[in-house]
Parts: C-alpha cells; structure tokens; sequence
C-alpha cells in the first residue's frame, strides 16, 4: 500500500497539522485520502507533554519584528480555534506579570509601554506590572482532545522510530522503520521536534537546520489543592501556574543548552522561593516537587520553521517551536498545507 501522506511525530505539531488537515478537505477527500503516523514515545518523547504550556499575546505589537509577526498572527489563530472548536484542556486566565528588580522592570516596560500597580489578592503586597489574558493548556487533555477528534478519520497508527526514509526511483517515499517495516507514502511531514537533525541525511536541503540545536526546559510540578481558580503569574520572567481543575502547581524554568538534560537545581529551587515570598500561598519545599523535562528544537531567532525540503513538495518540515509549540503549531500546519497539492 502506497499511503497519500505520512505524518512522523505525535506532538502538538504533528496533531495540529493533522486537525488542520482534515479540516482543510472537503468530506470526500476525508474518506478516499489514505494516512499514516510514525511516532515512538519511547524512543523519541515529544516536548509537548513535558512543557508548562501557556498561550498570551504578552504584549507583542504588530510590525516590529518578524518573529512579533508571527507570535501574533499564531496567538489569533489560537484564540479563534479556542473559541471555534471548544477544545478539551484549554482554560482561559488573568495573567499578572510583574518583578522585583529595575532591569526586570525596564524589559516589562519595553514590551507593555504603561505599567500599573497590582492590588490583587495572589500577590501578598502590591507591585507593580501589568494584567492580561492568556490561556492555560493541560497538554494531556488536549492530546486526548485532539485524539478524539482524529480517530473519526481513517489513520493507520506506526508506533516506531523511523530510522530512515528516501525517494525510490517511482518517485514514491519509502519510510523504514526502526523494527524493519517499510511504509511507502507520496507525502511526508516531519514533525519530529528536538530530533530534527538525526534525520537531516536523508534529505538534501539542510543548510536551515545548521543553526538549530536542542534546549532542555525544566520545571517543577506538584499536585496540590489551592482551593481557588486557576491562575498564572509571572515574576521576573518566571512563571507559576495553577490549574484547578487537575488540582495541580506547574512552576519554572530554567534551560540548559546542546541537549544537556541535568537542570540547574539551584535556579529552580530559587524560583520556587521567590514565588513562596511574593505570592500568598506557600507552595511547597523543593521536595514537594517533581522536575520534569523536555527536549526543544531552537531555532535561529526562534523563528519556527515550516517549509518544504525538495522541489517536488513531497517532503515537508515543522520545527524550531522552542517555547511556543502550542502557540505557533496552527500558523505553521497552515503555512504547511499552502505547500499540498493532493
């Protein structure tokens, strides 16, 4: 069997681009296409279930740099498919931003142009900041959601690593997998995240990938009832978030370069005390916690990454989400889809 498309990955981007997919056919297209995922948590984990996961426009204006461009252009699409489609694991928030230092202060300023004082309740005195909204994601729940929703299409589920893949002599695409099969599709979609570059051999336009590399994030979590709704603030760059409805802290956080896992305890326990003194709630020790990490594809200028590999748009790229996964994954699926032609 020859499949219509492959999509490798079964993070946020690859389920993003799938939603947007079918949504892009019309119903019989949906029913004649053929599709095919390659994905293996095992091997290669996605980002997505390991990040802190937040959505805001974060006081980004319009035409003063082209990655501003897209982080606003990403976070409307967001907002509409929010508001559209009612997604399972999206809450939206008040998010205070505020700091304890000039420097901080003066990059607050840079991006917002007027600050105010916060008299609210979260934080134990007022400071100064700015208020706005933003949307909070249980990434399990919206993977679930976006599950839900693909399986009323016909997906044929590869749970393996894909070794490798290259263009036989009819044109067509032959993927191996990592326990020998070998899936054979007329398109392919990598999504496939901090992984990127182990399969750069196999296609010949690499140059976008030179300057990317991989950045662990770290952040500690905790399960615990706070008896209120949920809330996100952000202190001197850092961030805590409470979701209630999973009765759940989620507070960071601190990177680490070139794929080095092992997370700086001392900043992130420091993030930990800063929060249990400017905040009206006492958190926890760092004990309390888990850390948990994630692999991020960085990109240059944190830029994302959305475009085809080869002449005859058979192979195309999403990556370089960084920090922005949930946030530019429907700018990118669409970006994608302009390059099909099935």
């Amino acid at each position: 069997m020859i499949y219509d498309l492959i999509v490798v990955g079964n993070g946020i981007a690859a389920q993003t681009f799938l939603f947007e997919f079918f949504l892009s056919l019309d119903v019989k297209k949906r029913q004649n296409i053929s599709v095919a995922q390659i994905y293996s948590e095992e091997v290669a984990a996605s980002c997505s279930m390991r990040s802190i996961a937040t959505v805001s426009l974060s006081g980004i204006e319009d035409g003063v740099s082209d990655l501003g461009n897209e982080l606003r252009d990403s976070f409307f699409l967001f907002d509409k498919f929010q508001k559209t489609h009612a997604p399972k694991g999206v809450e939206k928030v008040r998010q205070l931003v505020t700091f304890t230092n000039e420097k901080e202060r003066a990059k607050t300023l840079r991006r917002y142009k007027i600050l105010s004082v916060l008299n609210n309740s979260l934080l134990k005195n007022s400071m100064e900041g700015v208020e706005l909204d933003a949307f909070l994601i249980s990434p399990e729940a919206l993977h679930l959601w976006f599950s839900k929703q693909l399986s009323v299409h016909k997906i044929a589920h590869k749970k393996e690593f894909l070794k490798s893949f290259n263009e036989n002599a009819e044109g067509v695409i032959d993927c191996e997998l990592l326990g020998g099969e070998v899936v054979k599709t007329r398109k392919l979609v990598l999504c496939t995240g901090a992984y990127s570059k182990l399969f750069s051999s196999f296609y010949k336009e690499t140059d976008f990938l030179s300057p990317t590399y991989t950045v662990a994030g770290s952040y500690l979590e905790r399960s615990i009832d706070l008896s209120r709704a949920s809330f996100s603030i952000t202190i001197n760059g850092h961030k805590i978030i409470y979701r209630d409805d999973e009765k759940k802290v989620i507070l960071g956080s601190v990177s680490s370069e070139n794929g080095i896992v092992l997370a700086d305890i001392n900043e992130i326990n420091n993030i930990l005390t800063l929060f249990n003194e400017k905040t009206n709630f006492f958190f926890g020790n760092f004990s309390d916690f888990k850390m948990i990490t994630g692999l991020r594809h960085k990109a240059a200028k944190r830029r994302p990454i959305a475009r085809a590999l080869d002449e005859g748009n058979k192979i195309l790229f999403i990556g370089g989400l960084y920090k922005n996964g949930f946030t530019f994954s429907h700018l990118c699926a669409k970006k994608i889809l302009r390059e099909f032609n099935l």
